[in-house]
């Protein structure tokens, strides 16, 4: 199982080479439009919008959305939660749905997929020092309360970088197992969570493990909670960055007013 929100992806682009503050700021805006559009010409147009970037970015449009395919289930999910609980007209062949809640959850479904597309088009850009400085850039007024910036910062950076690892350790322990000769398919409902035990105990195990490997690789580094830390290169918003914060931002504010 292949997914690419979390990792990075080392390539001379436009996108790579622009301010990670700017990216952050886009990333988040870009979020909230897309959960405001309804109409599908809009949806199309805003599918439009975030190819143009990725091709941009030079991201292979095939690994793009391969790394989507492991988020099936919630677009599924979500898109028949709203076919069965929207109130509307009834569809004939389908008891208890309705019309409306179909075109509800289509919508949603697509405005899931833009979103997690937005995020991993920022993970896949974005070196993970530049995004936790980022991060804690925006957050920094938080420091005036007493609110740990820095390690919410790192806490966040590291759980996104933890999702590919434990999507791939979870695919290779599945692999592992089924070679072994466990069936972890057939059965009743009881039968298959039973067979998920050799699944879980591996996976808990390979996650503490990585766990104190980081720590240990913190520790070596001189990692101090709470001690202010300097960086070798300091970054400055450029022409470039100005530029593409103000296109894609009004881009973005339109589609929010439509």
């Amino acid at each position: 199982m292949k997914i690419t929100l979390g990792q990075y992806l080392p390539i001379r682009s436009p996108v790579h080479s622009l301010d990670p503050r700017v990216k952050f700021f886009l990333m988040a805006l870009g979020i909230g439009a897309v959960f405001q559009i309804d109409q599908r010409i809009a949806l199309g147009c805003f599918a439009l919008i975030c190819l143009i970037i990725t091709l941009i970015a030079k991201i292979p449009i095939a690994r793009l959305f391969s790394g989507l395919v492991p988020f099936i289930w919630l677009f599924f999910f979500t898109a028949i939660l709203h076919v069965f609980m929207t109130p509307g007209d009834p569809i004939p062949w389908i008891p208890h749905a309705t019309m409306q809640g179909l075109h509800g959850g289509i919508r949603v479904g697509l405005q899931l997929v833009f979103a997690i597309w937005i995020s991993t088009l920022m993970t896949l850009t974005t070196s993970p020092l530049d995004m936790v400085w980022a991060m804690e850039w925006f957050l920094k007024p938080l420091a005036y309360l007493k609110v740990p910036v820095d390690e919410i910062a790192l806490l966040v950076m590291l759980a996104i970088r933890f999702v590919p690892i434990l999507f791939e350790e979870t695919d290779r322990i599945i692999k592992a197992q089924k070679a072994r000769g466990v069936d972890l398919e057939s059965g009743g409902l009881i039968k298959r969570v039973r067979s998920l035990v050799p699944v879980v105990v591996p996976l808990l195990y390979g996650v503490f493990r990585r766990a104190d490997d980081l720590a240990i690789a913190l520790t070596l580094r001189g990692y101090t909670p709470g001690l202010k830390r300097s960086r070798m290169k300091t970054r400055k918003a450029g022409a470039a960055d100005i530029g593409a914060l103000i296109v894609t931002s009004a881009i973005f504010v339109t589609f929010i007013w439509l």
